[in-house]
């Protein structure tokens, strides 16, 4: 289920849809992590190769460079594989000999429709990261001269180049999109934060994401707004976006992106100076189901190796309603893997009976655990049998 909603989110994402679960209704006083509350800036920066058909000269961004020149071939013009590292577009150009294949890896800023791809000599096929042929794709077949790899211009627009020929001149057009990040962490006391994004007026509007259980996002930016448009800056022209988010207690991560743009990671940090004042989350799906006696808070403090008492009653009789999953997730600041900001470390069953729940939940090491507490398996499916969701959440701190 949790892989499932993190592929859906993801597709969600590509295509440039989302719910903004945090975005609140009105934008409350607004938290300023900077002076001017922007956390980042989003932006292209445009890259041209010109070469010269006759002569070899050529030019990146204006400047003279030293490359290889394109061949002219039975009407076609074909490039040097080699030259696209030259220029930076590459990040990688590995020739793999017992194939005679050219394994290219793009830079990831130039969000190409293939990062990864490879060219084989003498094949009209091109060849994606894990070596099947791209379904409906053919080109004219690449070929060596003088030990250089060279592939027609035209299969370069796989990999993020906009290549152009005219009056025996070869133009390669591409373009970084970058996230600067302005304020990678801020702090806040408040149950919300305000910050704004710059992003260069031609781009795709930024998203913010938030992490749910089990590796998942959503978000997009709904409940966000254009608060200033046609910013001249750096020699571009930018609109500024204002988000506003609901915060959990402690840290909260949160993920910059766009469409046809890469992603960063932010975290924004919300104190609680009384506990009190902050409730265990009910999700709209537990409201009729489950209300809790303990913990009394959405945030809890403890010190290392005091267990957790949690008791409550089910407020709903169902025959299917025999036990609580209390899914107890680490936050991970230094996650090499995004999907895994919240690591679910153990699930404790809880049983149900006479419409009342108690169990006891035992963290070992310090840090920031979110706790997703899941209904029992009574949702219908066709497929797979009853399902369960989520209930409820809250945040402990160990210390």
């Amino acid at each position: 289920m949790k892989k499932s909603m993190a592929m859906l989110m993801a597709s969600l994402l590509a295509f440039g849809i989302g719910t903004s679960a945090f975005a609140a209704q009105a934008a409350p006083e607004a938290h300023t992590p900077s002076t001017n509350q922007d956390i980042a800036k989003m932006y292209r920066v445009p890259h041209e190769l010109t070469v010269n058909l006759n002569n070899g000269q050529a030019k990146l961004d204006g400047q003279a460079k030293s490359l290889d020149k394109p061949i002219l071939k039975e009407g076609r013009v074909y490039v040097p594989l080699r030259t696209l590292r030259a220029t930076g577009a590459a990040k990688s150009v590995t020739w793999i000999p017992a194939s005679k294949q050219v394994k290219m890896v793009m830079d990831s800023e130039l969000r190409p429709p293939f990062q990864e791809l490879i060219f084989q000599v003498g094949s009209d096929k091109v060849y994606s990261a894990d070596g099947h042929a791209i379904q409906d794709v053919k080109i004219p077949q690449p070929f060596i001269t003088s030990g250089v790899t060279y592939v027609p211009i035209r299969a370069l627009t796989y990999l993020g180049i906009s290549p152009e020929t005219a009056n025996q001149q070869v133009s390669l057009k591409w373009s970084n999109k970058v996230i600067e990040v302005l304020q990678p962490k801020w702090d806040t006391e408040k149950e919300n934060t305000t910050f704004t994004v710059l992003y260069q007026k031609d781009l795709y509007t930024p998203q913010i994401m938030t992490p749910l259980d089990g590796g998942a996002w959503s978000g997009g930016n709904d409940g966000a707004s254009i608060v200033q448009k046609d910013i001249s800056l750096d020699g571009r022209i930018y609109n500024r976006m204002q988000f506003t988010l609901d915060l959990r207690p402690g840290p909260n991560p949160l993920m910059l992106t766009a469409v046809s743009v890469g992603d960063q990671y932010l975290t924004a940090f919300r104190k609680v100076a009384d506990d009190s004042t902050t409730p265990v989350r009910i999700f709209e799906e537990g409201k009729n189901y489950i209300a809790f006696d303990k913990p009394a808070t959405g945030y809890v403090r403890i010190p290392q190796g005091k267990a957790i008492e949690a008791s409550g009653r089910i407020l709903a009789k169902n025959d299917k309603f025999d036990q609580l999953t209390f899914s107890i997730q680490q936050y991970n600041e230094k996650a090499a893997n995004s999907f895994d900001f919240f690591d679910e470390i153990n699930q404790v069953k809880v049983p149900i009976k006479d419409q009342a729940f108690k169990g006891t939940l035992n963290i070992q090491d310090k840090g920031y655990y979110l706790i997703t507490v899941y209904s029992p398996h009574y949702i219908p499916t066709t497929e797979h049998g009853p399902s369960s969701t989520s209930w409820a959440e809250f945040v402990v701190e160990v210390y």
